[in-house]
């Protein structure tokens, strides 16, 4: 199947990914996964890998290598082609299980896995080499991909999303904060000729940024003081194609639904309105749209 905009995975532009593809085809290179021109090595890693896993996704996450190859004429000619790939599954292709990857030790090749759940105690935390192991031998480093670049789960796609929830609470928040403290920011002069005010005669607002604080807060104060400290209860939606997965944040499992018809009313009016959303936007009393298959729902 030809790779289009709509069924691309990866993180690279597609504009980059068509440009190196193209470009390698028109050089003649021979090793490719679909339309990803890769090494040779990284090849058979994948093949190996997927032998054993069918349902691998390549993804097309990180800058193309150049690579040489010699012409009849034994002109060396580069190709840009990729010596890695993210490695994810149908249902979740918005997020990784990690990655697999070829490198040169002295002038050998080394089959490397990256992913967040390795933990190499020969590097330092937050070093690269941290999440990776790689061994010489093939069979091992599929091994190792076997072990470790596994499916994600509904508490990993959770994890995952966290971040976005609490982005999205602080964007409804800050507004509200923001203009509390516009309107209330008043000057030292101001205040000292309303206190003066105030002494002599009933409370009546002599200044304009007093009148207009208060104005203000008759108007939206009661909406202004829930936003600024605004903490929805909150539902992850993981959208999968054959079932939708809920949970609230205090429940210890996950609901699967199969149908629509199951997924709770609040949950299933919220979505429709995050469904046409963009990624990254916060609706207040709507939730936030992750991607176009996780969503936080606010109840």
């Amino acid at each position: 199947m030809q790779t289009t905009k709509d069924n691309y995975v990866g993180q690279m532009p597609f504009s980059t990914f068509q440009s190196i593809s193209t470009n390698a085809r028109e050089k003649g290179h021979k090793h490719w996964i679909g339309d990803i021109p890769v090494h040779e090595e990284l090849l058979n890693f994948y093949k190996a890998f997927k032998n054993k896993r069918y349902n691998i996704v390549p993804c097309v996450d990180v800058k193309s290598q150049t690579f040489f190859i010699k012409q009849p004429d034994d002109e060396l000619v580069g190709i840009n082609v990729y010596h890695s790939l993210g490695i994810t599954f149908p249902d979740t292709l918005d997020f990784r299980s990690g990655e697999i990857r070829i490198d040169t030790v002295d002038s050998e090749i080394v089959y490397c896995v990256k992913s967040d759940s390795i933990q190499n105690d020969k590097f330092s935390s937050y070093s690269d080499g941290y999440h990776i192991r790689q061994s010489k031998d093939m069979t091992k480093a599929v091994k190792l991909a076997m072990k470790f670049l596994t499916p994600l789960d509904f508490d990993d796609i959770n994890d995952k999303c966290n971040g976005n929830l609490n982005t999205g609470i602080y964007q409804l928040r800050e507004p509200a904060r923001d203009k509390i403290h516009q309107k209330m920011g008043i000057d030292r002069t101001a205040i000292a000729q309303e206190v003066s005010h105030m002494i002599a005669c009933g409370y009546v607002p002599s200044t304009t940024a007093f009148k207009n604080a208060l104005d203000t807060w008759v108007a939206e104060g009661a909406e202004l003081k829930r936003m600024q400290d605004y903490k929805p209860r909150a539902c992850f939606v993981w959208v999968k194609p054959n079932s939708l997965l809920y949970k609230f944040t205090e429940d210890k499992e996950a609901t699967e639904c199969t149908s629509m018809d199951a997924v709770p009313e609040l949950i299933r009016n919220k979505l429709a309105v995050l469904q046409i959303a963009g990624d990254g936007d916060a609706i207040a009393d709507v939730g936030v749209r992750v991607s176009a298959i996780t969503y936080w729902v606010f109840a």
